[in-house]
Parts: structure tokens; sequence; C-alpha cells
């Protein structure tokens, strides 16, 4: 799919901006999200291009977490996204089910769930040993550990001892990520 027909869908705007960043949302930073192209004084629209998602999440990067190393800011970025989504309608259902699974099923339905946060991602999964898999994406995203943050995110809701993601390869257009974690004897 082209680079500019690729977009977000609205719960993963909901999960950041309306849940995930709850009382961190200052007005300087409502209006640049609303000149970049979302409007939080208005309902969501169901799908955001990827490009202006993007640049949201810089602004957020500048705005909520200034003079932290990009890194960090969007670790901790990752982290409110997953608290967050996990507070939307889909969310819900869906940690709640992950919190039941175990990390080794929650690995398992990783390229599903993904999936399902815009039209374009389509992930595939490698097992490498019982606690340690491969995720490789069709696409790759600019915020430096931004995706590792989120993956060790969802292990840890779906109860993964010392979960660690690392990135093996992005070449611009993919990605690959190995996941791994303690295994609980």
């Amino acid at each position: 799919m082209p680079p500019e027909q690729r977009q977000v869908y609205v719960q993963v705007v909901e999960g950041l901006l309306q849940h995930g960043l709850k009382g961190q949302i200052s007005p300087r930073l409502r209006e640049r999200l609303r000149q970049a192209g979302v409007d939080l004084d208005r309902p969501l629209l169901p799908l955001y291009p990827v490009p202006l998602w993007a640049r949201c999440l810089e602004i957020v990067i500048e705005e909520v977490y200034p003079g932290m190393p990009k890194v960090e800011g969007y670790a901790r970025l990752a982290r409110a996204h997953v608290e967050g989504y996990g507070a939307t309608l889909l969310g819900r259902a869906v940690m709640g089910v992950m919190r039941v699974l175990g990390p080794r099923r929650v690995v398992q339905r990783m390229p599903e769930v993904l999936r399902g946060t815009d039209n374009y991602t389509e992930v595939t999964l490698v097992e490498r040993g019982p606690a340690h898999f491969e995720l490789h994406f069709n696409s790759s995203l600019k915020g430096p550990g931004y995706v590792e943050a989120l993956l060790e995110a969802l292990l840890a809701a779906g109860g993964a001892k010392a979960p660690c993601v690392t990135k093996l390869y992005d070449d611009g257009e993919r990605t690959e990520y190995a996941l791994t974690w303690i295994q609980e004897p």
C-alpha cells in the first residue's frame, strides 16, 4: 500500500490522546495538535493519515517530555499509549484477554492485534524458542525506541517477566524485532 494511503484507526489516536495522556494535554499541546490536524475539541475522525499521526507523536514528545532524549521520550509515550489503549472500549476487551492468555499466547496473537490498529500493518511471527519470538513488520516507524517499548508493555500486560524487545533490522520499509522474556518454571 502506498505510504499516502496508510492510515491509523481512531482507537489508536483515542488511546493515546484521550486516555494515555490524560491530564497532560496542555493548552499549547492541544493547539499544536489542532494545527497539525487532530482537533481534540471535536469528535475524533475514524482514520488519520500515518504522516499526520507521526507528526502528532513528535509534537507530544516535544511538549510532554521536553529536554528528554528522544529514545526515552518515545519509550514513555509507548507505555502511556498501551495504558491508554487499555482504557478504550476495544482496548479494555483486548487487554482483559491478554492478562488471561500469558506471554506466549499474547505474542501469538500480536499479528492480529497489530493488524487492528491501522489499514496497512502486516506482521509475521517466527518462533525461536519458548520465550523467544521474532516479529517481522511490513513497515518502519521513525520514533526511536517506540515500538520496542510498546511491545514490551504488551508483553508485560500478558504477564511476561522481564520482557525485552530488540530491533534486529530496519531498512526504512520493513522492520524485525526479537521478543524475549524470562520463562517461568
